[in-house]
């Protein structure tokens, strides 16, 4: 029998697609569909052992050939459930909503999800929990389903810059949903499922209002702003300075840039025991002709808050510690003058003498992480959050008579498992990937155990 491998030449790999051996790992077919690897970078013997094999050496081939055995895995995998037809779907991104989406795609066994992400580990882990489902490391986006014609949902609002794509996914003859996740989402489903059957019944729509929050339960909303994260830390900032405009008896309201936002809230007593308040939240008149509602003569879209966090925010926002700045401490730094590289005594010194030695305020700064790394406003371990929805809908009847519809959502997340504002945007794209329409979506939502209560007042 001939030796296959020798010590000066220890690989022999055979392409089955070519009919070639391949005695070096440099340029395997492996290699054209490896992006990017945990294993650090491996150089051959010769060029780090004056051509002696070093157990340095040997370590980082293992690991580079575990990586390609890997990936070479997950490709067969996916080519295996390609042959079988299994329906396939992509799904780019593995944060927080990505679970439930997996997690209902994957009950049908003839669906295989691969999770597209550039944070590979975070892939993998949730490719572990379901069936049918496979990690890769991949960024892509909405150009390149059009450029492949692959059918996109996504919960996102519908950009300026997606509305540019509309003819070209036309072009390809592709079907791209935006704004099916919560809010935007539900939100709009149960809008126009009440919007239409007022319709249907000879009804005007004379107003709308819908308001919707992502808080901590109750029982964790322990600390000065009665709230903590589930979703983009920076999206729930940068909303809090962001425009807002609405339609108010028929006067449209427009609220500047800046931090205005945040005085303008005022108290939501639909459920007093929530103690809540709410404020407009981006352009609200645009959905006047979406909902085919230009009848309504108040229209507004809001965010949904536990009181006090506005009070709380328009102090932050003064300061201007709202901004886009990465580091609480370089800002305040470059605010009072000191060198970002001063020492964490010397800077807590001087923020205590700028404040006028204040120690309840400087408690406050404190607990908020404004003077070190900290991070705050997260769950910990075992504490759930809650979503809050309320849509309030104005219908005139034929006989004069005005009823106001009040159709709300609440939904707890469950400790260590999906949390209320995974399931409600999660859910609403996975089942969006199976169905177009908000009657049955609405349905199926409510199998989920998102329900929704509905109740009027009638008034002569």
């Amino acid at each position: 029998m001939n030796e296959c491998t020798t010590i000066d030449k220890p690989f022999c790999m055979y392409d089955a697609d070519q009919h070639v051996d391949h005695d070096s790992c440099r340029q395997t077919p492996a290699a054209r569909w490896t992006r990017k690897t945990s294993a650090r970078k491996s150089e051959t013997p010769s060029s780090t052992s004056n051509g002696v094999l070093t157990p340095n050496d040997l370590i980082m081939m293992h690991q580079w050939i575990s990586v390609c055995y890997d990936v070479s895995l997950s490709r067969e995998k996916a080519q295996i459930m390609k042959k079988t037809g299994m329906r396939r779907v992509l799904l780019l991104g593995s944060g927080y909503v990505s679970g439930p989406v997996v997690e209902y795609l994957t009950r049908d066994k003839t669906t295989q999800v691969t999770v597209a992400s550039m944070m590979l580990r975070q892939a993998e882990e949730l490719a572990e929990k379901y069936p049918n489902t496979i990690p890769v490391m991949l960024d892509a986006g909405t150009k390149h389903c059009i450029r492949r014609k692959v059918n996109m949902v996504t919960a996102s609002y519908l950009s300026p810059a997606m509305k540019e794509l509309q003819s070209s996914a036309e072009e390809a003859g592709i079907t791209i949903v935006n704004e099916m996740g919560l809010d935007p989402g539900i939100d709009h489903m149960l809008a126009m499922e009440c919007i239409d059957k007022a319709k249907a019944d000879g009804c005007t729509v004379e107003s709308y209002s819908s308001f919707c929050g992502g808080l901590p339960a109750p029982e964790c909303s322990d600390n000065p702003l009665r709230y903590k994260f589930s979703w983009s830390p920076y999206g729930v900032l940068l909303n809090t300075i962001s425009p807002a405009i609405f339609l108010q008896d028929n006067q449209v309201v427009e609220i500047p840039a800046g931090g205005s936002l945040m005085e303008s809230s005022t108290s939501k007593d639909f459920f007093p025991g929530f103690n809540l308040e709410g404020f407009p939240n981006r352009d609200s008149t645009i959905y006047a002709e979406s909902y085919g509602i230009q009848s309504a003569h108040t229209l507004i879209r809001g965010t949904l808050r536990f009181k006090g966090f506005t009070k709380a925010m328009t102090g932050f926002v003064k300061l201007g510690l709202i901004n886009s700045e990465p580091c609480p401490k370089e800002l305040l730094c470059k605010q009072m003058g000191l060198s970002s590289s001063v020492s964490d005594e010397a800077f807590e010194e001087a923020v205590y003498e700028r404040i006028g030695k204040d120690d309840f305020a400087m408690e406050t700064l404190r607990w908020f992480g404004m003077l070190s790394e900290e991070s705050v406003l997260h769950a910990d371990s075992g504490e759930r959050d809650m979503i809050i929805m309320r849509n309030d809908v104005g219908l005139r009847h034929p006989t004069g008579e005005l009823e106001t519809k009040h159709i709300s959502l609440v939904v707890y997340g469950t400790p260590n498992g999906f949390s209320a504002m995974a399931k409600t945007v999660g859910y609403p794209a996975a089942i969006a990937a199976r169905m177009e329409i908000y009657e049955p979506a609405l349905a199926r939502l409510k199998e989920e155990g998102l329900y929704f209560m509905s109740k009027s007042d009638l008034q002569e």
